[in-house]
Parts: C-alpha cells; structure tokens; sequence
C-alpha cells in the first residue's frame, strides 16, 4: 500500500480495517477447508478404503466386534467332499497287504477303504473340428456353387464354448486378456494372440447385448433399485463412469462417458414405477422425495466429518453422529415402525435444525439444510417393508468392478466397456440366482451364432 491509499481518516481506517477482517476470514474458512481435505479418508467421505494412508484404517483384526476366533464355531456341521462313484473312476489300484504275516500266519482282507485322489491330466486338448468348404462349377452353364457353413458355426477360429470360456474368465475370474492367452495355450493347448483374445471377448459382449438389454428394460417397473456409481477410465481419455442398478436378483453395469442425470434416466426411466436407494448425490433428485431411501452408510460419513471440525458444527456432528449409530442399533434390536422410531427423528431433526441455523460453519449448515430438504428420503425403510436403509448392494456389486479396474488396468476401446459391462451384468445376475455363469454364456453364445432367441437373465425366465 502506497502513501497515496493509506487511510486518511477514521471512517477511512474504519473501512480498511472491515475490509481485512472479510479478507483474513474467507482465507481462514479456506484454509479450515483444505485441512479438512487432507484429512479425509474411507471413515469420513466417499473415498475407498485403498486410498488411506498406512494405518489410517486401523488394523481390521483390531476394529472386529466378535470376540469369536475365525473359522468354524463349536457345533458347526461339516462339510466333506462325498466320494466319487465307481463307475466314474478313470483308474483304480487295488493296494493290497501283504498275504502272509510275520508270524507266518495267513492274512484274511476285509472291506477296502476307499481313498480317492483327484488329479488333472497333463494336457487337457481343445477339440478341433474341421469343416473343408467346396465350391464347383455347372459343365453346362458354368456357374459357380460354392458351400456354406452348417448354422451355428462361427465364421472365426474360436468355438462357441471357448469364446464363453474366455468371457468367464476375463468377468468372474478378473483375468487380463494376456493372462487369458497363456492360459488357454498352457493348459489346452491352442495359441491365440492377444488380439484375438480381445475379438472374442467383443463377440461376447454381442451375444450379450440381446439378454442384458432385455433385464435392463425391467428396471423401470421394478419395485426397489439400488443404484451407484464409479469412476471407470478409458486408457487416453477422460474418465468414464460404471454404473450399477441392483435388484436382489439381477443387477444391469453400464458405462458411460457421463455421470450426468440423463444416464441414470436412461437406466430406470424418467418417472421409475419403484422405490430408488443411493447417496445424496444431486443427479439423483429428479426422483421423488417420497420415494426415495438415502443410504445412511454415506450419511454417517458425512456426520463423521463433521464431527471432526471445531467447536459448535463439531459437537452438533457428534451428535448426529451418535444418532446414526443409534438407528443401526435400534435396527438390530427389531424396531420397524415409524412410532418406533418417533423419539429417534424427532432428536435427529432437532439437531439438524440447529446445524442449519448455526452460522460458524457453512459447510455443517449447507449439509444440514440438504438432509431437511431430504428428510422422507431418510425414513423411506420405515414407510415401505423390504427397503434397506443403506445402499451397499449397489457399492458391493460395483465392488466387482473395481476389483477388475485394479487387476487389470484401463480400457481400451469401447469394445472393451461394452465387454466388462454385459459380461459382468451377467455373471453377476447368474451369481445371485444361483445359476452357473459358464453355461450361460455358452447358451447366449450358440444362440448368437445359430440366430436364435438368446436366454434370459431375467429371473422368471
């Protein structure tokens, strides 16, 4: 400050004094911010518990409520792998005693004990067929005949059964395509290049299209969805998101280059018939209020950090943090109703008008007036039976996906979102049903070579 702007006047000392103290605070309230930002974590935001710090989570043995040791409890039933049956025995070797004892008395056998050992061959052969396509020419009027394949067969060199093989194993067991290569050429003998691997995962994801299009047709009548979201990049280009939409026993993964409302309405429709469980994010506030569950999970998140600010928005946080934990716990104990509930929202909205109203904090009041304006969408597991107060189907299916991303790296082409995304639709539903994965996608997979109708993954189908 020059000599020329230094104040002249009281009223002018006056003014520059006020201007700094707004200035001194707004740099304080973002200093309180990024210290807040450093201090997130698994416990007090969205973030996932690999991006804590070592020991930040704790040791998990540690936080464990039981005081039960692992494995099988007293009085728990065995499970033991039955003997095969004799006729599906490859070999058998009779492993006799000796006939005479060493007192040279003769030894009379009883009934053998049947031990059983269970091996693989040391080459398992893929089986190739041959088709030799003919074509010839009329003696008389010279035209040319030429043969077809039989229908079903693939034009390709990989099989339906090994293109499902190589599906299951890139979806439900997490395989990268190079590892897939390595394993078909080990352990079946046939060397295919990576890009082959990856054109065979492609034709997968078209079989697919058909039964994982059809299930997601589904979700706007369903009666409750659980929905999330996350980041799924695509190698060279901005992130794209994997989106999951979970009923009990059918979930639809799709990703897209947004995480923008028009895609979640694209999913479940503009006007879904059913009940929506998921987070407070914005995108999401196109659904009723009345018809919505916010997952609490999140929510004690939210409450945790702002426990952990500084005298009033911190002692109310711990409040509604007490309270949160409370809901679980009354939970537990079998309560249901709302009248039950009644003392439980009557503490929470009390709390939560008081941390709207407070004015150290806007952060704390912003949050607070959000979950007011959100308050049906908190109690929704209490009006309507079979709801969930939590949204953890919706994160435990993308899970899944997550745990793909870290074993296997980013996408490449879209080729390769459209794989992931209807491979894993399906093995995941198949999970859920109880129904086996591998045979599915070898129906999906000769039903897309022979035209016909692929099968369902709808669960009446």
């Amino acid at each position: 400050m020059g000599e020329a702007d230094k104040p002249q006047t009281l009223e002018q000392c006056h003014a520059v004094i006020e201007a700094l103290s707004a200035q001194i605070g707004q740099l304080q309230e973002q200093m309180s911010v990024l210290q807040e930002r450093l201090k997130l974590n698994s416990r007090n935001s969205s973030k996932p518990p690999s991006s804590d710090g070592p020991g930040q989570s704790g040791n998990r043995a540690a936080r464990r409520t039981s005081g039960r040791q692992r494995g099988a409890q007293p009085g728990h039933k065995g499970h033991y792998r039955q003997l095969v049956e004799p006729e599906q025995v490859g070999q058998i070797h009779e492993c006799r005693p000796p006939e005479v004892c060493e007192c040279g008395g003769p030894i009379r056998e009883g009934r053998p004990m049947r031990h059983q050992v269970v091996d693989v061959p040391a080459r398992v052969l893929a089986e190739v067929r041959e088709y030799r396509l003919y074509h010839g020419v009329c003696e008389h009027c010279r035209k040319v005949h030429s043969s077809e394949l039989p229908a079903g067969v693939p034009r390709g060199q990989i099989g339906p059964r090994a293109l499902a093989l190589v599906g299951w194993l890139g979806s439900r067991m997490h395989l990268t395509q190079g590892k897939i290569r390595d394993l078909l050429a080990r352990v079946l003998g046939v060397d295919f290049s990576v890009g082959a691997i990856s054109q065979a995962q492609g034709l997968v994801a078209q079989a697919l299209q058909a039964p994982v299009a059809a299930a997601a047709q589904t979700l706007t009548q369903a009666g409750a969805l659980h929905m999330d979201e996350t980041s799924m990049p695509r190698e060279g280009q901005r992130s794209s998101w994997a989106w999951a939409v979970v009923q009990p026993e059918l979930v639809v993964y799709t990703i897209m280059p947004s995480r923008a409302r028009y895609v979640a309405q694209a999913l479940i429709g503009k006007e879904p018939a059913g009940w929506l469980v998921s987070d407070r994010y914005a995108v999401y506030d196109w659904v009723d209020v009345q018809r919505r569950q916010v997952c609490w999970a999140h929510l004690l998140r939210d409450l945790r950090r702002i426990s952990e600010r500084a005298a009033e928005p911190g002692r109310l946080g711990r409040r509604l943090l007490g309270l949160g934990y409370l809901m679980f716990r009354w939970r537990e104990r079998g309560r249901r109703t709302e009248a039950e509930f009644e003392p439980l929202q009557r503490r929470f909205r009390q709390a939560l008008d008081a941390g709207a109203a407070q004015q150290l904090c806007g952060r704390t009041a912003a949050t607070c007036t959000n979950l007011l304006a959100l308050w049906p969408a908190l109690w929704a597991f209490l009006r309507r039976p079979g709801i969930e107060p939590t949204n953890n189907a919706a994160e435990q299916a993308l899970r899944t996906l997550v745990l793909k991303r870290k074993i296997s790296g980013l996408t490449r082409s879209r080729r390769g979102e459209e794989f992931i995304a209807r491979g894993y639709s399906a093995v995941e539903t198949c999970r859920r049903q109880g129904r086996d994965a591998l045979d599915f996608l070898q129906q999906a997979m000769r039903a897309f070579f022979a035209g016909t109708t692929a099968p369902t993954l709808h669960p009446s189908g």
